[in-house]
């Protein structure tokens, strides 16, 4: 089954549609879920601050997979899952039954909150762009992943490596609304992704070895917490060394890991920990 990235045009255009297509079951799914399990203080209102205890109550109910759990068919998973990275290495199929109702949810308040946006196919210019052929919600030159935002801040909740505030959708989809209502020297986003992730192939000792180029400013700028990332990195299971090779390249090997594993690893903790 193809990954965004590798998919062409058309099939990026049926993948998004897809993915929309999956919303309101989504959607529906999650509703009952609250209504069976919650204390009733969550209230799908399509607010903004509706999703402080939301993702409160979702924080409580995550859990991850344990080695007794069976191997879904890749066709059943959802579509940002299933695109992505294939197979889900962290979560219960409960829990990506939630927290698919959630990014359904999280796009239905994103959108009451900036009507002008559509929902497009990711496209950019630049060298590795993350977020290509990936459904975005997106007005002029912005484009937001919604559906990206949420499965790896869940992954790093239910592990307990990467915990997060009860308001961090609420404040994650405050910023998402000034952005794509007209973005301000605040709000606009950096063309030049995070992090690009090459692949260098199989070392003998280490596995595959991919190399990681960090942005400048992330380089520079935040480099006592690059050095912490490695730290944390390095002690990933799959992961056989982090070296810093230069202050803004590392070479990370791993027995496990791919492109794309990694890739959102990095910017979920960049993003978790200097915009957060």
């Amino acid at each position: 089954m193809k990954s965004y990235e590798r998919m062409s045009k058309r099939e990026a255009a049926a993948a998004l549609l897809e993915f929309l297509d999956e919303r309101p079951r989504a959607l529906e799914q999650l509703t009952r879920y609250l209504a069976e399990h919650s204390d009733g203080t969550v209230h799908l209102d399509e607010t903004v601050e509706s999703l402080t205890p939301l993702w409160r109550w979702v924080k409580s109910m995550l859990t991850e997979r344990t080695a007794e759990t069976p191997e879904p068919k890749a066709s059943t998973n959802p579509t940002w899952l299933r695109y992505s990275i294939g197979t889900e290495p962290t979560l219960s199929p409960q829990s990506i039954e939630i927290i698919d109702g959630v990014i359904s949810y999280l796009c239905r308040v994103v959108e009451r909150g900036a009507p002008q946006a559509q929902w497009r196919v990711g496209y950019n210019r630049i060298k590795s762009y993350m977020w290509q052929n990936h459904p975005v919600l997106a007005n002029n030159n912005e484009e937001v992943p919604l559906p990206s935002l949420v499965p790896g801040l869940a992954r790093g909740q239910a592990g307990g490596r990467l915990t997060s505030e009860d308001d961090k959708f609420t404040r994650t989809a405050a910023a998402v609304i000034r952005r794509l209502d007209g973005p301000d020297e605040e709000t606009v986003v950096e063309d030049e992704p995070l992090i690009e992730v090459e692949d260098l192939g199989e070392d003998e000792l280490r596995g595959r070895e991919f190399e990681v180029s960090l942005r400048e400013d992330i380089a520079h700028e935040y480099s006592r917490e690059v050095d912490r990332m490695a730290k944390i990195l390095a002690k990933e299971d799959g992961i056989t060394g982090v070296v810093r090779e230069d202050r803004e390249v590392l070479l990370v090997g791993t027995t496990t890991w791919a492109t794309s594993r990694l890739e959102e690893w990095l910017n979920r903790y960049f993003e978790e920990k200097l915009r957060g």
